[in-house]
């Protein structure tokens, strides 16, 4: 029902409230949205003028979806500056009654959603890999979980109001919730703007429905007006409908308010059931709604306006307690005129305060205030919330900052959005916090009594690196004239020197850092100075001079040294980090020393993200030097813990790499494969890029041609040619699928492109190609003993993988010199490095027995048939087929290999049981009998006293009751697999 105050006495007439009218095609789609939810999720966008029923659509349509048992999460944006408020409040509306979650699922992304869920900001840090697509990721994830089996709906009302970081999350859930039960449905004004313009855009890449409302013809009005007057469509008063369609212009909200100030004013009464214009009161309809909104606040009584307009000051939503002290009103008038304005609708009660109706009801209400008047009411408000909240947490520090710049006080309004601004840099809201810091920046610009403009613009340039707008930050940091001194001044230089080395600038990037030495020379602060040298050595660490690894360690050791002296651990930290990863590629223990003692100094100092960080250095050393994932898992998830999300995305790309070693190719493809989808969602293109390169190595790995061809194809297609990784694929993947098709030529060239490529730009991190190249090289008589050497005292000798084949190539060389004894102690070095990676031990073996059959040394055959056995079963029949062409050269007897065989245990295949052999065996071991077994596999008696007798011969056991004991009680049952 809407109440409405009639004039004079404070007491409500009723008129019904309408159903929705005029927009049954409307709420048919979203009806069939909803009802396709549980399988297709959509995003649906209703755009229309202030009033046209766009809220009411919405709201209709979430009670359909929770009366078929739906979960709706609720939503409204208020103002550009209010950071993620729609989302946050569509969370609460759920978790507010329901408990926040605490699913595992989640728990990575517990870090990322604190921003919108209170319950979980207590454990909350600043995560290194913050941003609004982590965020939106967490989001997309979270309502899938909230969806569960039956589907939810989410409605996020008026988002033309929205902040810029919340129309991000909406544009990714756009793009991504096809495939989620979830219906998002968004409210937007056709006004020009960034929300307009997403919803343009979605629309014509087809991840958005757009539904735009038009005005209500003239039947709609009539129906609308009957709903309201609670009559038939034909008792409606045709002076009145004449009335409303003339000054309504089909807006259904213009049209029940114009009808509300009719009957609350007099002029439209009720005698007798039936309604009638009042030919003896002046028709004085109101030249605008806003007028009609003013109207009703005076009918509130002497205090409405006052109360009203004070609470107008804070936007739509406000405080009783605040409005109190601006109105200056006492608490029994204050509760009087609030309850009246709730009773005539111009005012909503809310969770905590209470809610304008609409923004045309604050809007009549401000333009009603004299310039004087707004200027005090603001001050005032300012006041209250800076005297009630004296931390200014949350969304009161931008609202009390938008009051002291409507009072008149920039310097104050400035400090206010410099300090909301850092909190959402550090919360990764980066578009929201370019645009609160450029507006304190203009205030301050204009201001020059104010604070030390350095505070604003230093956070500025941070949140626009971060967004990767560099041509801006740059413009700024060079135009801006820094009353500040020379150490703050330096911080700005240095913050635009990592902007270059992000973006490759290094021209640039070593002029700022001429300017900050400059300045800190004459300061003179050895802190500042360890700033200097390490943000030098990440731009030399970038830059793709050859000598970049040098300059940059010497660089960092001279970081480290000042920032022990300063007493700054976070430096010490990134100092530390850099010089491991320069020493990774000279010694894999110096490289592990170096990142132990970060990891100590950010344990000590509890650097939680740092740790993270150091964990999966350590992560990747264990990787290369022992193939070990197990740091790496524990990286993993610390990473995941923290909501360090983009970080546990390198780790897991690391993580995939060693499981493509270790031959655990569906871990990998997992990993890899998620990897991509992720870092492709999060926008991060190098890190896709670099995961389906992985998946191209491990496709090739698997002696895959045709799907590795195609990856790579698409890799380069995305721009991969040029990239530091592109080395590694054709020296770790390709060379390795050319060795699975038996082409050693092709594979060489491969090794040697790869080669060439990293000598020329080493890659910053350890190469596995030279141990493989090696030993290539030395059976096609192009490497030599002092070329072993020198790679074994390399830092990729030291490296496991490459280790094996390096034992390799000095087996063939120690066999060529004739010496037995250093022979067979590669080829014990060789057994033990190759244990944990089945590949390169088989290709290993396969490409050995070649020359050792040649010159008469080693143990070819049994080396050929073990090749054999693990390259039938991959498959790799190429392989395969070149081990029993050289068994067949050295005289050995070739088995016949038939269907079924790659069912086979591998200790059952290396002693030459057959596929029917192994099958006899399995029922052996179920307690058949020969009779039994001959009527299960359709052969005579005789013939499984063979079977048994050869089994009992090739597995060494004395009689049938051992050899049921040998076999394994979980080998499932082939019977019937072979005829």
């Amino acid at each position: 029902m809407t109440f409405h105050a009639c004039p004079g006495r404070g007491v409500p007439i009723r008129l019904a409230t309408s159903d929705i009218v005029g927009r049954d095609a409307e709420l048919g789609m979203l009806r069939s949205a909803l009802a396709g939810v549980r399988t297709r999720g959509a995003t649906i966008f209703v755009v229309g003028e202030p009033g046209l029923g766009k809220t009411r659509l919405v709201r209709e349509a979430a009670r359909i979806a929770e009366s078929s048992g739906r979960v709706v999460l609720r939503g409204r944006a208020t103002s550009p500056l209010a950071q993620f408020r729609a989302l946050s409040e569509a969370c609460l509306s759920v978790f507010r009654h329901r408990g926040v979650p605490d699913a595992a699922e989640l728990a990575p992304y517990r870090h990322a959603l604190s921003r919108l869920i209170p319950d979980w900001r207590a454990e909350r840090m600043t995560a290194a890999d913050d941003s609004v697509v982590v965020l939106a990721e967490a989001v997309l994830r979270l309502l899938r979980w909230v969806a569960g089996g039956s589907g939810c709906l989410v409605t996020l009302d008026d988002l033309h109001d929205a902040d810029a970081d919340t129309l991000a999350v909406v544009d990714y859930l756009a793009d991504n919730l096809a495939g989620e039960p979830v219906l998002l449905v968004g409210t937007v004004r056709p006004e020009p703007g960034p929300a307009i313009d997403l919803v343009r855009a979605a629309c014509r890449r087809g991840a958005a429905i757009v539904v735009e409302l038009s005005p209500l013809d003239g039947a709609g009005i009539r129906r609308l007006v009957a709903g309201c007057l609670g009559v038939d469509s034909a008792d409606v008063p045709a002076e009145t409908l004449g009335r409303l369609l003339a000054d309504g212009g089909g807006n259904p909200f213009y049209v029940e308010e114009l009808l509300a100030e009719m009957v609350g004013g007099g002029q439209l009464v009720r005698s007798n059931g039936a309604w009638h214009q009042n030919a003896t009161v002046r028709p004085a309809v109101p030249a605008s709604v806003l007028a009609s909104v003013t109207a009703r606040v005076r009918r509130l009584g002497p205090h409405g306006p006052r109360v009203l307009r004070a609470a107008s000051v804070f936007g739509q939503h406000f405080s009783a307690a605040l409005v109190g002290a601006v109105s200056e009103v006492d608490d029994a008038e204050l509760r009087d005129v609030l309850r009246s304005a709730v009773g005539a609708r111009l005012v909503d009660v809310a969770d905590d305060g209470y809610l304008f109706r609409h923004a045309l009801t604050v809007e009549a209400l401000r333009t009603e205030l004299l310039p004087g008047e707004r200027s005090v009411l603001s001050a005032r408000a300012a006041e209250a919330i800076e005297a009630a909240q004296p931390d200014l947490p949350g969304e009161w520090c931008r609202l009390a900052g938008e009051l002291w710049e409507r009072a008149g006080a920039p310097a104050r309004a400035a400090e206010l959005f410099g300090r909301v601004g850092r909190r959402a840099v550090r919360q990764g809201a980066l578009a929201t916090a370019i645009a609160l810091l450029e507006r304190g920046l203009a205030l301050l610009e204009g201001d020059r009594l104010g604070p030390d403009p350095a505070s604003v613009l230093e956070p500025l340039l941070e949140a626009l690196v971060a967004a990767g707008q560099v041509d801006r930050a740059r413009e700024l940091g060079a135009r801006f004239d820094l009353d500040a001194g020379p150490h703050v001044r330096a911080r700005v230089h240095l913050r635009l020197a990592r902007a270059a080395a992000a973006a490759g600038q290094w021209s640039w990037g070593r002029g700022e850092l001429d300017r900050a030495r400059r300045l800190i020379e004459s300061g003179a602060r050895p802190a500042a100075a360890a700033r200097v040298d390490v943000v030098a050595a990440q731009l030399a660490f970038t830059d793709p001079e050859p000598d970049r690894l040098a300059r940059a360690e010497e660089l960092a050791a001279r970081a480290l040294r000042s920032a022990t002296e300063a007493g700054l651990p976070e430096i010490a930290c990134e100092a530390l980090e850099l010089l491991g990863t320069c020493a990774r590629v000279r010694d894999l223990d110096e490289a592990e020393a170096r990142f132990g003692a970060a990891l100590d100094l950010a344990e000590r100092h509890d650097l939680a993200l740092w740790r993270i960080r150091l964990l999966f250095d350590l992560g990747v050393q264990a990787g290369i030097h022992v193939a070990d994932p197990a740091r790496l898992v524990e990286a993993r998830d610390a990473a995941h813990a923290a909501g360090a999300l983009v970080t546990a995305l390198d780790i897991v790309a690391e993580l995939a790499v060693v499981q493509l070693i270790r031959g655990e190719y569906g871990a990998a493809e997992r990993n890899a494969r998620e990897c991509e989808e992720t870092a492709r969602r999060l926008r991060l293109a190098d890190m896709s890029l670099t995961a389906l390169g992985l998946r191209v190595c491990i496709s090739a790995h698997q002696g895959r041609r045709a799907e590795t061809m195609a990856l790579l194809e698409d890799y380069e297609r995305r721009g991969g040619a040029g990239s530091d990784f592109s080395s590694a694929l054709w020296g770790f993947g390709l060379a390795f699928c050319s060795l699975l098709e038996e082409d050693r030529p092709r594979a060489l060239a491969e090794f040697d492109q790869a080669a060439k490529a990293e000598a020329n730009r080493p890659p910053q991190y350890l190469s596995y190609v030279h141990g493989p190249r090696l030993f290539l090289a030395v059976l096609e008589g192009g490497a030599d003993r002092l070329e072993l050497t020198a790679a074994r005292r390399s830092a990729s000798g030291q490296a496991r993988w490459n280790r094996v084949f390096l034992a390799l190539a000095d087996a063939v060389l120690s066999a060529r010199e004739g010496r037995a004894e250093a022979t067979a102690t590669a080829l014990a070095e060789f057994e033990a490095a190759a244990e944990p990676f089945p590949l390169a031990r088989h290709l290993g073996l396969r490409l050995l027995a070649e020359p050792a059959l040649d010159g008469r040394w080693g143990e070819p055959a049994r080396w050929l048939r073990t090749a054999e056995a693990f390259f039938l079963t991959m498959p790799a029949p190429q392989v395969a087929a070149a081990a029993r062409a050289l068994l067949r050269r050295a005289g050995e007897p070739v088995r016949h290999w038939r269907r079924g065989a790659d069912t086979l245990p591998t200790e059952l295949r290396l002693i030459g049981v057959t596929v029917r052999e192994y099958e006899v065996l399995t029922l052996v071991a179920a307690g058949l009998s020969n009779r039994e077994i001959g009527e299960r596999l359709f052969v005579s008696r005789r013939t499984v006293e063979t079977h048994v007798a050869n089994l009992l011969a090739k597995t060494g056991q004395p009689n049938r009751v051992a050899l049921a004991r040998y076999a394994d009680p979980r080998l499932p049952d082939v019977t019937g697999k072979s005829q």
